[in-house]
This record gives structure tokens, C-alpha cells and sequence, in this order.
């Protein structure tokens, strides 16, 4: 297991030689290229615990500053990007190392909760939601493949966790999607990105399917020009897009894992939460 998640955490760093043999030792149907790395990784889907896990939706904030504290708790020294995925995999595998070669036992029991605190608070709140993605937008190529088996190693991991306690504290703390009548356009769209506040994660994909079904031509920009444009050209229709595929990540996050107990009550509440919101936002703009 040590091995399997040190490897694992490589696959969402650029391709290097190495990586080529790791996806034939794991049996991927494709081998790493750097184009699609760059597609899925730098685009829509960067490997960072706070993005997914803040309310600002981007790299930094308070959730980095709780995860480099977890790092110091454990008298390691805080990395660069200590929030990226390869980082906190390499950290379990290291704690798991630990854990089996540790011959005093009481010191085994905190380097066991250590681990568990790991997963808990900084792993499973976002990483099972993410890998859906990955495996959505990879599907034929390697890295989802990579997707598909770290979702069956943390599966599995999680059996041998101890219980959930209290709810992570990046959840915890975290706001649901902001109403506009409220809060302004400005905040609603801010809040639409960021999935710990809207409870899914918006693709580009998933504009420029709705972008299709409504018959509304974009600029090929990022996320949020891509929104205001939708936004600004068929209000109505793009709402009731968004609120489409808010029940959808909602209904596909209660199927596939329950087994998480409250995280999932969360993350697919969240995203119940924001669909309703986004249906009521269209019914408020008429026929």
C-alpha cells in the first residue's frame, strides 16, 4: 500500500521518463503526455487541496495555512506547494512507512492518528470529488486510469480509518453559494467556482455543453468569462443549465460514496443546496 499511494501521488506531476514505466508496472492502458497533462492538471483541474477546499477557490488562503500547519504539527518541514496532492500522498506513504517500522508503541498510535488526521482533514474532503472529474475528463487516457485507482485506494484506505468525529474543518468553516439578490453578481460567480461553496466542481467542459444545448456561441476564454458571457446572452436558460448539473454531481456524489458517511452528506447537500438556489434564480427571471 506504502508503495502503490507513493507512486500514485506522481501521476499528477508532469511526465517525466519514470512515470512511463510506473503506468506499465500499474497496468495503464496509455502511457503520461504532457499535452494532456497540461489539458486536465493546469486547466480546469489543478492538484491543489485549497482550491477545492476555500471559499476563494484558488491556491492559498485559509486552507493552505491549516494544511502547513499540519505539516509543522508533525515537525516536517512545510514543502513548496505543501497542498498539492503529490505532496500529501508522498506524506501519508511516508506515514504509513513510519507507522509499520515503529517499534514503540505508543508512538505508533500517534503516528497512526496523524495518518488518519491526514486523510480526514485534508485528503478525503475534496480527493474523492476531484478523482470523479479527472476520471471524467482522462477517460482513454492514462490519467484516468490514475483517477479510477486512487478512487479504489482511498476506498480502501478508508475501511481502516478510524471514525469521523467532527466534520473536517475546511467544511466546516466553509459558506454555501453566495445568492446574488444578496451578495451581487460579482460574489455569485466567484462562488460558482469555487467548489467548496457551490458543492461541485464546474468544468469548462461543462459550459461548452451547455453553451451547445442553449444554442449560445462563447469566446473560447476561462471559466468565469465563459459564465458572464452565458450569463449576459441567455440568463434564464444558463441558470437552468447550472442547476441541471448541480443535481447531477449532487445525485452522482450520494451513489458513488456513501461509504463516507458525512463527508458525502455534505458534498452532496451542498450541491442540492446550490441547484435549488440556481432553479429559483431562473424562475425569478420569468418566461
Amino acid at each position: 500500500m506504502v508503495e502503490l499511494i507513493r507512486a500514485l501521488g506522481v501521476f499528477c506531476e508532469p511526465p517525466k521518463d519514470e512515470h512511463k514505466k510506473l503506468a506499465d508496472i500499474l497496468g495503464f492502458s496509455a502511457s503520461p503526455r504532457s499535452d494532456v497533462y497540461q489539458e486536465i492538471f493546469c486547466n480546469d483541474l489543478p492538484p491543489y487541496a485549497s482550491i477545492y477546499t476555500s471559499d476563494e477557490g484558488i491556491v492559498g488562503g485559509e486552507a493552505l495555512g491549516r494544511i502547513s500547519g499540519f505539516w509543522q504539527a508533525l515537525q516536517r518541514d512545510v514543502p513548496h506547494e505543501p497542498d498539492h496532492l503529490g505532496r500529501l500522498l508522498g506524506l501519508a506513504a511516508y506515514l504509513e512507512e513510519s507507522q509499520a517500522s515503529e517499534q514503540e508503541p505508543a508512538r505508533a498510535v500517534l503516528i497512526e492518528r496523524s495518518l488518519a488526521a491526514l486523510f480526514w482533514e485534508h485528503l478525503l474532503p475534496w480527493v474523492p470529488m476531484y478523482l470523479d472529474r479527472v476520471e471524467s475528463v482522462g477517460k482513454g487516457t492514462v490519467y484516468g486510469d490514475w483517477a479510477r485507482l486512487l478512487s479504489e485506494t482511498l476506498i480502501y484506505k478508508f475501511e481502516s480509518l478510524g471514525p469521523l468525529e467532527n466534520l473536517p474543518r475546511h467544511l466546516a468553516t466553509s459558506s454555501g453559494l453566495l445568492d446574488p439578490r444578496r451578495s451581487g453578481a460579482t460574489q455569485f460567480l466567484s462562488s460558482l467556482l469555487a467548489p467548496i461553496q457551490s458543492g461541485f466542481i464546474l468544468l469548462t467542459e461543462d459550459l461548452n455543453h451547455l453553451s451547445a444545448e442553449i444554442g449560445v456561441s462563447t469566446k473560447d476564454h476561462d471559466r468565469q468569462e465563459i459564465l458572464e458571457d452565458l450569463l449576459g446572452l441567455a440568463p434564464k436558460q444558463t441558470l437552468e443549465g447550472l442547476a441541471k448539473v448541480a443535481y447531477e454531481r449532487s445525485h452522482y456524489t450520494s451513489g458513488r460514496w456513501s461509504l463516507l458517511g458525512e463527508l458525502c452528506l455534505h458534498w452532496e447537500g451542498r450541491a442540492k443546496e446550490s441547484g435549488e438556489l440556481l432553479q429559483q434564480l431562473s424562475c425569478d427571471l420569468g418566461d
